[in-house]
């Protein structure tokens, strides 16, 4: 099992800057029916594809990373 920030850790080295994307990483999803598809048992990350500061120029949704909590091999990354 991988903890969060080894998730975490996992996330910053696929992703450039991730720190300044808004990052989030939680265990659990929510009940959106959209969130439903994402892999099941792992560590969702969630980012914006721009910077915070630029956020407001942006038409983007927001990008999903799945790692496994096992052995943290992403299982999914993209937006939904």
């Amino acid at each position: 099992m991988i903890t969060q920030q080894q998730a975490f850790d996992i996330a910053k080295n696929i992703i450039p800057d991730i720190e300044l994307k808004g990052v989030r990483i939680s265990n659990t999803i929510s009940d959106n029916k959209k969130l439903s598809k994402l892999p099941k048992d792992c560590w969702y990350v969630s980012y914006s594809p721009v910077p915070m500061n630029h956020l407001s120029c942006s038409n983007s949704g927001i990008v999903f990373l799945c790692l496994s909590k096992i052995d943290g091999r992403v299982l999914f990354h993209q937006t939904l």
